[in-house]
């Protein structure tokens, strides 16, 4: 027996995915190609007559340049939060094992996962949750009276 049928959730995506290749300027080879796939495949997966394996979608994500969340984020129906796996509780960041390494960590997740603005949003965080872990004073030239401490 093959996979669950196509829903509205998969033309939501596949409209998504159209959408980014053409204000990309891609063609659909170049969306056909790293999935192996037909410009046929490609078509159905775009009108959302065919599901993507998360593995598909994971590769357009890339080809892209959007996270996979960017096709579920605006997901038709999902306006009221329901609880779900993902809303287990999360650990406390005391219980993790050390710091050392946290910055690399998370820029090497925010290559993989963030599009360019959300990068550099979080970059300036992680940096000022780096400066903060290191006990350094932070300098705030609006409020700086020049004494020293």
């Amino acid at each position: 027996m093959a996979g669950k049928p196509a829903d509205y959730r998969d033309v939501h995506i596949g409209g998504l995915i159209e959408e980014r290749r053409l204000r990309a300027g891609l063609s659909r080879e170049a969306l056909a190609a790293p999935l192996e796939v037909s410009l046929s495949q490609l078509g159905k997966y775009l009108k959302g007559a065919n599901r993507l394996s998360a593995t598909d979608l994971d590769i357009l994500a890339r080809v892209l340049g959007v996270p996979v969340g960017y096709f579920f984020e605006s997901m038709p129906g999902r306006e009221t939060a329901q609880a779900g796996l993902s809303d287990r509780p999360q650990a406390r960041l005391e219980a993790l094992e050390g710091w050392t390494g946290f910055a690399e960590a998370v820029a090497r997740a925010a290559d993989a996962h963030l599009d360019e603005d959300r990068r550099q949003a979080l970059g300036s965080l992680v940096r000022a949750v780096d400066h903060a872990l290191s006990g350094q004073k932070t300098f705030d030239k609006a409020n700086d009276s020049g004494a020293p401490d």
